[in-house]
């Protein structure tokens, strides 16, 4: 059996091309595996072959991303490739969005197998389960890089199975994370038979898996307008990571557990104090010269002096949402709203990055 042709796609950090100094690396290809792709390579022996690699900076995609995705296709339609591989991207947001971008606009053009890795909580996930590609499988990574190894060797072994031909079983068979698809298939017993025994095991304390899955996800529901916003009480608050010189509650770059609030006192400008920024997940030199980009003070003074609205709260608010769970940022959020609630704000101005 011939060798597949394989494309991987990778961000400008893993391609050896620099860090978040480099986000705005054009698209660029190399001839052969590059940086994690020479150990994916190893670990595919002769099942595949990596002819090409793909890369570019995680902002430049975000800005550039149908340009990116039309000269992605085009590689892999003239380099003759038969299947793709997009990072493992882990739990980096903007990397996992590009990998399941790519991975949807290869499949969706030509009906190539796409495989991807990443956390089952990167932001990226919801997209792929959105698009729901029958050719596009996520496997699941650990949130770190020093899980490199595993994903590599869970996505060789799949690519290893989609180069046979043979039929990929569900997710819960294969290790792959669930995109929502439902096939048809055969059982040996009816719904409603099924259904009983699930009856049952409930009724005993048994433990039992339910066939349709179910989320705890809590629906939220839209808050109306504010009626007069002549007379409300707005507050700031944002998820870019700004907190006092020295981080006096420990916020950290990444998977931040924790919110805060500070005090604007008489500022007229977030520039009149020095701040610093604890974000893992942007350049966030800008941020530190003007913070006012994550909490736009100075145009809200404006704003109140013109009349705009009542009154500024005066503390603001801050977490850092850089590689953040779903769970501990609904936690962080609750929290903030009870607190502004307790304060008798109206709204609140939400400033991400």
């Amino acid at each position: 059996m011939a060798k597949v042709r394989l494309m991987h796609f990778m961000n400008q950090f893993f391609a050896g091309e620099g860090g978040e100094e480099s986000a705005d690396l054009t698209l660029a290809s190399k001839e052969g595996p590059v940086g994690p792709g020479r150990r994916l390579q190893a670990l595919l022996g002769d099942t595949a072959e990596i002819v090409v690699t793909a890369y570019c900076g995680d902002n430049y995609f975000a800005s550039q991303m149908q340009d990116v995705l039309a000269s992605v296709v085009k590689t892999a339609r003239d380099r003759d490739v038969g299947m793709v591989v997009a990072g493992p991207s882990f739990m980096a947001g903007r990397y996992g969005f590009a990998c399941v971008e790519v991975c949807h606009a290869v499949s969706a053009s030509l009906a190539l197998p796409c495989v991807t890795a990443m956390h089952p909580e990167n932001s990226a996930v919801a997209g792929y389960t959105t698009y729901q590609d029958k050719l596009v499988y996520a496997l699941p990574a650990t949130e770190h890089a020093s899980g490199m190894e595993d994903a590599l060797s869970r996505t060789a072994r799949l690519v290893a199975k989609l180069s046979t031909g043979v039929a990929i079983g569900p997710a819960a068979e294969e290790g792959y994370i669930a995109r929502g698809i439902r096939l048809p298939e055969f059982v040996g017993r009816t719904g409603a038979e099924r259904a009983i025994d699930m009856l049952l095991s409930k009724s005993a304390s048994q433990p039992f898996e339910s066939e349709v899955p179910i989320e705890s996800i809590d629906a939220i529901p839209v808050t109306p307008r504010v009626a007069g916003l002549k007379d409300a009480h707005i507050a700031l608050a944002t998820t870019s990571g700004i907190v006092p010189v020295g981080n006096p509650d420990g916020f950290k770059g990444n998977r931040c557990t924790t919110w805060h609030k500070y005090p604007l006192d008489d500022m007229e400008s977030m520039q009149d104090h020095p701040w610093e920024v604890m974000h893992g997940g942007y350049n966030t030199r800008f941020m530190t010269e003007n913070p006012n980009y994550g909490i736009p003070l100075d145009v809200c003074r404006q704003l109140l002096r013109e009349g705009a609205f009542g009154k500024l709260h005066p503390f603001f608010y801050s977490t850092t949402g850089s590689g953040a769970f779903f769970s501990v940022m609904q936690a962080n959020g609750l929290g903030m709203v009870q607190d502004l609630k307790a304060q008798s704000v109206d709204a609140v101005i939400m400033v991400s990055t």
